[in-house]
């Protein structure tokens, strides 16, 4: 039991040795802070239950087909009352949301784009969130035939409204179609994404398609029900689903996630893990460091502790009240770190303000992370005070009085500080080389699209309205009388318009070659599907390696022209001219598209992004002709400063229809910046552990090769009187310092190809074995290590043999 007694000695000792305990207490405070920093922002992401009553048992359900390799994909609307029907023992309310972009346009207002989502009416009652103003969806809202309703987020009312009360009631019209204000949300909701206005879902025929695949299922699990029971209904729902449909349920499964994995699963949930693996390494390496510091201590102490023993302490009593002062110290610590971590928590927080953060994670210390910052002080006192404690407190009274006029210890403590040495650089090897990929990944990724004018490029996405825009020709009509307005604007080059820029995906359409008529359509291979208009490769700077690009014929009945990146050239027609090839694509649940010829081969331009960062895809682009779809992204190159041209464009655009509102606008490099904010912020973060740990691995070797080389002053002292060089000591005190480095290493090298394996998805045109990243780091970090056993080795090599052997 710890005693006042323990607590007063070890207050103070800290005040008796202020520069000791302050150096104990910063290298803790890293440690501890940097720890608790990133389980606040794990905790926040992965763990802490949506903010409303019961979050922890809200569940999201969708469909799964393991055999094809999809994942928790959307469900149909019709799917909804079938779960309900079936799945009522497991959940007590099953409600959907599918998210989609609202177009509002009223006489009053010019027209504006706003997330949004289609919502069934119980959804905000599963949440228990009532609207600030109005009233919220009821079953009579989404009746066959009934008025559509609408509520408003609590931004869109103060910044659109003008927080007029005088809203509900309003009618607007909400893509097109008419649709009453009802309700105000409060201020802040969002739910689920980041939604501004929610509308409730009429069932229609068109809704009620098995094939349309909109919503997924948000559902309250029951308290009593543990997961696996919940599941096992929706599997009896999914098997009688395929049963039913086999059209459109064929090996389809019904799977259960909490809301996290759902929303911030596969490579967030990585990243954020892998964070914290890192920076629990720092604390290792931080307590390492400490309990070389505390070794180094207990030479002088050797008296003292054999003097108690002699006096009658026990050996587990001495050991209590040593591990009572690291408990002090690691507290003392952890208390620095607690106020260092709010810095960090809230650096990080605006890092990632404006890169589509959910709105309901909120980076804030919760009773977990108190648990967790308590634990890690404890624990971090018990591992760096508990060897330390133990060698001390083996003492040989004879020998320790004796040694104690000396005051030497022998060499008790080299052995054991040498292994926390190695240990410690090990670890940084491992924390340098992750850090070193997320570097490389985050030169690589802006390096990409150097050869694009990015920042001359404005471009802004376009959604047809339905209701006006039904037919291919509507849709290409308004694209051709558009681009010539937009190319006469002042500082203007070129025009075009494309589906999805760069990094920013598009379809996967199954790819069909002349000669391979025989595949099964489920065998053939897949194709990003990139819909573009004449000039965008121009637009670009993009220069076709074979063939043409675009021109304004392509597209009509006998000139289905294509034009592929050389990754699908060589995919697909290895060894051969891709141009003149003739290939045929088959959307999903769609019928095939006509046959179309190849006219153009570009470089790979990588479509995938976020924190998909492997190898580019194969792409087609297919003229906008062909495949007309409602929502483009119009790009513009501009001579000077393409930002001033937004109000221009958006005149130009409300010129042909006065109610079509434009989003996203914004350059294509801030666009692409956007997408690559996970390897700017998390490189720079794994940049700042591996540097605290390299810095902390450094002044350990430093210290402890220090500390033995004040060990053996007499020694050193003998050995020039008896005329050893300058060389020989430094060779003599290198040794053992170099021996650790290289063992330290070894070990670290070999975990460290093992586990930057498990940062493959993350890494962006970098091998996780890349061996420059390796060479690199273990330059680095070994000539750190030499620099730090270097300056005592020199300061041995210096010394006065008579002052040496005058050493106490």
């Amino acid at each position: 039991m710890v005693t006042t007694q323990d607590l007063r000695y070890s207050f103070r000792l800290i005040r008796e040795h202020p520069w000791f305990s302050a150096a104990i207490i910063v290298t803790i405070a890293l440690g501890i802070g940097v720890n608790t920093t990133i389980f606040t922002l794990v905790n926040a992401v992965l763990f802490k239950p949506l903010p409303f009553p019961g979050g922890e048992r809200i569940r999201m359900i969708g469909a799964s087909q393991t055999a094809q390799g999809r994942n928790f994909f959307p469900v149909s609307y019709a799917d909804i009352a079938d779960v309900r029907a079936g799945a009522s023992r497991g959940f007590e309310r099953i409600e959907a949301v599918s998210e989609t972009r609202f177009s509002v346009t009223e006489k009053a207002n010019p027209p504006e784009q706003f997330r949004g989502a289609w919502v069934t009416a119980g959804l905000f009652d599963l949440i228990q969130t009532r609207p600030a103003l109005g009233r919220g969806f009821t079953s009579s809202d989404e009746a066959p035939n009934a008025q559509q309703t609408a509520l408003i987020g609590y931004g869109v009312w103060k910044d659109r409204y003008g927080s007029d009360p005088a809203v509900i009631g309003r009618v607007v019209r909400l893509n097109d179609r008419p649709a009453e204000i009802i309700g105000v949300m409060p201020d802040g909701f969002k739910f689920p994404q980041g939604q501004d206005v929610w509308a409730v879902t009429i069932p229609t025929a068109e809704r009620l398609r098995r094939g349309q695949r909109d919503f997924m299922i948000v559902a309250m699990q029951r308290p009593e029900i543990g997961r696996e029971g919940a599941q096992a209904e929706l599997d009896v729902v999914a098997t009688r689903l395929a049963g039913q449909f086999p059209d459109s349920h064929k090996d389809h499964q019904l799977k259960s996630q909490t809301f996290h994995e759902t929303m911030n699963g596969g490579p967030i949930r990585l990243v954020f893990l892998l964070m914290l693996g890192a920076v629990g390494f720092v604390l290792l390496i931080a307590c390492a460091n400490v309990a070389n510091m505390l070794l180094s201590r207990a030479v002088g102490r050797t008296r003292e502790i054999g003097i108690r023993s002699a006096l009658g302490a026990t050996r587990g009593r001495i050991v209590r009240q040593l591990l009572v002062e690291s408990l002090v110290l690691s507290v003392t610590g952890g208390l620095a770190g607690l106020a260092l971590s709010q810095f960090g928590i809230s650096a990080f927080d605006k890092a990632v303000a404006n890169v589509g953060k959910p709105y309901w994670i909120q980076f804030t210390m919760n009773w977990t992370v108190v648990a967790y910052f308590a634990a890690i002080c404890v624990l971090s006192g018990l591992i760096f005070g508990l060897a330390p404690a133990l060698r001390a407190s083996r003492v040989d009274l004879n020998e320790t009085l004796k040694e104690g006029a000396r005051g030497s210890d022998g060499r008790r403590g080299g052995h054991l500080a040498a292994a926390l040495v190695v240990f410690q650089f090990a670890l940084a090897v491992v924390l340098l080389s992750g850090a070193g990929l997320m570097i490389r990944s985050f030169v690589n990724a802006y390096a990409e699209w150097k050869s694009i004018p990015s920042e001359r490029i404005l471009g802004s996405r376009v959604n047809l309205p339905n209701s006006r825009y039904a037919t291919p020709e509507l849709r290409q009509q308004f694209f051709e009388g558009l681009t010539p307005r937009l190319a006469s604007l002042p500082g203007v080059q070129i025009v075009s318009y494309i589906s999805s820029p760069p990094g920013s995906g598009g379809s996967d359409w199954r790819v069909e070659t002349q000669g391979q008529e025989s595949l099964r359509r489920e065998d053939r291979p897949m194709s990003y599907i990139v819909v573009a208009a004449p000039n965008y490769f121009s637009t670009l700077g993009v220069t076709l390696t074979r063939g043409r690009e675009f021109a304004d014929s392509d597209g009509l009945p006998g000139q289905e022209g294509v034009v592929v990146t050389q990754h699908f050239a060589d995919r697909f027609f290895s060894g051969q001219d891709a141009v003149g090839k003739r290939v045929r694509f088959y959307p999903e649940g769609g019928e095939p598209k006509p046959w179309m010829t190849v006219i153009g081969v570009v470089p790979n331009i990588r479509q995938q992004g976020g924190f998909n960062q492997s190898a580019p895809n194969p792409v087609a682009f297919v003229p906008y002709r062909s495949e007309s779809y409602r929502g483009m992204f119009v790009l513009l190159r501009a001579s000077g400063n393409p930002s001033a041209l937004g109000a221009a464009v958006r005149r130009e655009v409300q010129g042909i229809d006065a109610e079509l509102p434009l989003a996203d606008m914004m350059t294509l490099y801030e666009f692409f910046d956007r997408n690559r904010w996970h390897l700017r912020v998390f490189g720079t973060l794994f940049s700042l552990f591996a540097a605290i740990a390299m810095g902390m691995a450094a002044v350990g070797i430093y210290a402890v090769i220090a500390h033995s080389v004040g060990r053996r002053t007499r020694e050193i002292g003998v050995r020039v009187a008896l005329g050893a060089d300058r060389a020989t000591i430094l060779r003599l005190v290198l040794r053992r310092g170099l021996v650790q480095l290289g063992l330290g290493w070894a070990l670290g090298l070999g975990a460290a190809l093992a586990a930057c394996r498990l940062m493959s998805t993350l890494l962006f045109n970098v091998a996780p074995n890349d061996p420059l990243t390796f060479g690199t780091v273990s330059a680095c970090l070994l000539g750190v290590g030499l620099a730090a056993c270097l300056l005592p080795a020199m300061r041995a090599a210096r010394l006065d043999p008579l002052t040496a052997l005058r050493h106490e």
